[in-house]
């Protein structure tokens, strides 16, 4: 419960920087694009033997890192994606092998949505 909490904390403060730096829209946007891709793999995860509290910690970390790569300082600050990035793997108690895996699964998922570049400006706050 308490891990649910921090990542919705954590989710929130995303929210909050992507509102302060003129791209709300795309944190939202980010949560109901991928809400559902990234839950059949956290299923997948949590099938697979990882609980559900490391599997979001991993979605998270993917989440911003992926966003700061596609991205750019457009969309939150690096030092705010890294921070993000970086408290998610530090919650996890997994091998870091394993979380790298889970993260470039995440990220795919990501990268396969932006095929289109105007979907990738919507998501990163730009006109096409």
């Amino acid at each position: 419960m308490a891990a649910t909490i921090k990542i919705l904390y954590a989710m929130v403060g995303i929210g909050v920087v992507a509102a302060l730096s003129g791209g709300a829209h795309a944190a939202s946007y980010a949560e109901i694009l991928f809400k559902e891709k990234f839950e059949v793999h956290i299923r997948a995860m949590v099938a697979g033997g990882i609980s559900r509290k490391n599997a979001d910690y991993i979605a998270y970390a993917a989440l911003a890192r992926g966003s700061y790569e596609l991205c750019g300082d457009h969309l939150f600050p690096k030092s705010m994606a890294y921070g993000s990035y970086q408290q998610s793997l530090d919650e996890t108690s997994l091998p870091q092998t394993v979380v790298d895996r889970h993260i470039r699964a995440f990220e795919a998922i990501m990268k396969a949505e932006f095929q289109d570049e105007q979907a990738l400006m919507r998501y990163c706050g730009s006109k096409p």
